[in-house]
């Protein structure tokens, strides 16, 4: 426990930390993505982190199946799902959340996007250049989340209530608005368009922490959308 660090704060950062986990995972699988998740210390963060967020058991589950499979097995299952298209032109699992929420209507898929850009660029995060997907995606959504925790941890522990309460307001938003609407279907697909142990749990994983994160926030007091002058999608 740092020395300005209260119980309040560290909850926020456990919450990052699964967060972080779980973009983790949901990016291209390589060996240093595998073996950083893996660490002993980093492990054990995330186990402490999951226990505390009552998500211990799909947290388990996820690191035992990625420390049972290798990674060129991940390789082709991500491909399988996420990377190449089948003969007709269509994906196993497509990780967007515009996917999801707009039913592939072009301006609403536009605006939606538009807003999950608005809420990275506000909050300081900006897509790496070997992220070659769109900012929708699950992993960039996740990691947003992984932020904004982050920073309310940070808050937190600088006595900044009101920039706490600032981070506080965005993230219900992120999650009712945003991870709520997606996340539980895409990890129902997701579970349906594989056996791969380590993707299954992943989609345990988020679909827990996902449900009990939104549980814990209140309901937006803005709605992302109109804060932007735009329409809800």
């Amino acid at each position: 426990m740092t020395p300005n660090a209260t119980p309040e704060s560290e909850y926020h950062a456990a919450r990052a930390t699964l967060y972080c986990a779980a973009a983790a995972v949901f990016t291209y699988p390589t060996d240093e993505t595998v073996r950083e998740l893996l660490d002993p210390e980093a492990r054990e963060g995330i186990e402490r982190a999951a226990e505390r967020l009552t998500v211990a058991e799909e947290a388990t589950a996820l690191l035992e199946a990625l420390a049972e499979t290798p990674v060129e097995d991940l390789e082709s299952a991500y491909n399988r799902l996420f990377g190449l298209p089948s003969d007709d032109g269509t994906y196993a699992v497509i990780p967007y959340e515009a996917h999801y929420t707009t039913r592939d209507e072009i301006s609403s898929e536009q605006r939606r996007i538009a807003t999950v850009v608005g809420l990275m660029e506000e909050f300081g995060l900006e897509p790496s250049d070997e992220f070659a997907e769109r900012q929708d995606h699950v992993a960039a959504e996740l990691e947003l989340a992984q932020v904004l925790a982050g920073q309310r941890a940070v808050a937190l522990e600088s006595g900044e209530s009101a920039a706490a309460e600032r981070v506080g307001q965005a993230e219900a938003t992120v999650l009712a608005e945003h991870l709520v609407e997606f996340v539980p279907a895409f990890a129902h697909d997701l579970r349906r368009a594989t056996d791969e142990d380590a993707y299954v749990a992943a989609a345990n994983l988020v679909e827990a922490l996902v449900s009990y994160d939104n549980g814990k926030h209140p309901d937006p007091t803005v709605s992302a959308d109109t804060a932007n002058g735009g329409e809800a999608p």
